[in-house]
């Protein structure tokens, strides 16, 4: 029995962290109002898992794992003030 190929597909968004916040929050259908509440460091990563199905999972916000202490930024400023 032949089992279907799996195709993932992925997209890579490099915009400023108010935009990755409008649409995070869009994604997840809440009020684009509630953007002030996420954060986002300067280079972080943001993982949002969309189904076939159209459910929607934030996998990460943010993530800042790969970049060293020193390199994380937030605006003008270093580390995480």
């Amino acid at each position: 029995k032949k089992t279907p190929s799996r195709k993932d597909e992925y997209d890579i968004v490099v915009c400023h962290a108010n935009v990755i916040r409008y649409f995070t929050l869009r994604a997840l259908q809440l009020p684009p109002e509630a953007w002030l509440r996420l954060g986002g460091k300067n280079g972080s990563i943001t993982h949002l898992k969309i189904r076939p199905t159209g459910s929607v999972t934030l996998e990460s916000f943010g993530e800042t794992g790969h970049m060293a202490l020193g390199e994380i930024t937030f605006g003008m400023r270093a580390g995480f003030e």
